[in-house]
């Protein structure tokens, strides 16, 4: 007799929720809707914002690399003509660097 009556409070329980939750379904729905809509909209306003920052950006990079092309294009003449005068101090320190090089990355190797 206990089990049926605690049997019986459950489900009368269990209605009093479902009750509770259709009233307030669409409360929650409208609730919902509404925080998305402002979520969507605050995202949209972050997106029209980065597309203006990443345009700024790269105008500001093109016009850097344009500004630094020359420049570049200078110091690069400038070593061909060292490197033309002089071959070999370059050649020797290429070959210096390369025995180097080689002589750490073959020391970590033998470390392991």
């Amino acid at each position: 007799m206990e089990n049926n009556n605690s049997t019986k409070k459950f489900e009368e329980a269990l209605h009093l929720l479902n009750e509770a939750a259709r009233e307030k379904k669409d409360e929650i729905q409208s609730l919902v809707t509404d925080r998305y809509s402002q979520i969507r909209d605050v995202l949209e306003d972050a997106a029209k914002k980065s597309k203006k920052s990443y345009r700024r950006v790269k105008d500001s990079a093109e016009d850097w690399v344009g500004e630094g092309g020359d420049s570049v294009r200078e110091v690069i003449s400038d070593l061909d003509d060292r490197i033309h005068d002089n071959p070999w101090a370059y050649l020797g320190g290429v070959a210096v660097g390369a025995l180097l090089l080689g002589l750490i990355l073959g020391s970590s190797s033998r470390n392991r």
